[in-house]
C-alpha cells in the first residue's frame, strides 16, 4: 500500500512539476441566431480595421513564447488601413488562439486594437484566406487600394467592445 501511494505521489509530481503553461482558447461566439450577412456587418463594425493582404513575413521572437508578429502588404483596405504594410499580432496556433499565417498566401483579415496602435486578430474573428473570403467581400464592396511608400507599424492593445471575443487561459 505505502509503495502504490508513494508512486502516485512520486507520479503526481513529476506532472506538476515539468508541465509548461498550457493554454486553452475558447471563442466566445454568439452567432448562432445571426445571418451570414449580419455576422459580417458585426465583424467589421466591431473590428478596429478590415483588410486584405499578401503576407510578406511571420517573425518569431524566441524571448515571446506566445505571440508572432506578421508583417503584410495591403492589398485593399475596408476600414483604417492607409498603409501599405501593416504589422500584426496574433498568438502561435494551437490552444492561444492564434491564427496561423503563411507567408506568400492573401488574407482577409478584420483586426482589433486599442488606441495605442496595436492591430491583433485570432480565430475567433473572421480572419480567412483571402481564396476562402468570397461571401465576405461581396459584403464589404470595393474597398481602397493602399497609396504607395507609407509604412504602418502597428502595436499595442486589447479587444474591448467585441461581439465577438477570444479568452485564452494559461
Amino acid at each position: 500500500m505505502g509503495r502504490i501511494l508513494l508512486s502516485l505521489l512520486s507520479v503526481s509530481a513529476f506532472v506538476l512539476l515539468s508541465s509548461n503553461a498550457t493554454l486553452a482558447c475558447t471563442c466566445d461566439l454568439p452567432l448562432h441566431n445571426k445571418s451570414l450577412e449580419q455576422q459580417i456587418v458585426d465583424a467589421r463594425k466591431d473590428s478596429k480595421a478590415v483588410f486584405s493582404g499578401k503576407v510578406v513575413e511571420v517573425i518569431e521572437n524566441p524571448k515571446d513564447y506566445f505571440y508572432v508578429v506578421v508583417r503584410l502588404r495591403i492589398e485593399r483596405s475596408w476600414k483604417n488601413v492607409r498603409a501599405d504594410e501593416v504589422l500584426i499580432v496574433t498568438g502561435r496556433g494551437g490552444g492561444d488562439c492564434g491564427y496561423r499565417f503563411e507567408v506568400g498566401e492573401s488574407y482577409l483579415v478584420y483586426a482589433y486594437g486599442s488606441g495605442g496602435g496595436r492591430l491583433e486578430t485570432n480565430i475567433c474573428q473572421r480572419a480567412r484566406k483571402l481564396a476562402d473570403a468570397g461571401e465576405d467581400i461581396k459584403m464589404l464592396g470595393k474597398g481602397r487600394i493602399p497609396r504607395k511608400a507609407k509604412h504602418a507599424s502597428v502595436h499595442g492593445g486589447t479587444q474591448k467592445g467585441s461581439s465577438q471575443s477570444c479568452k485564452v487561459s494559461i
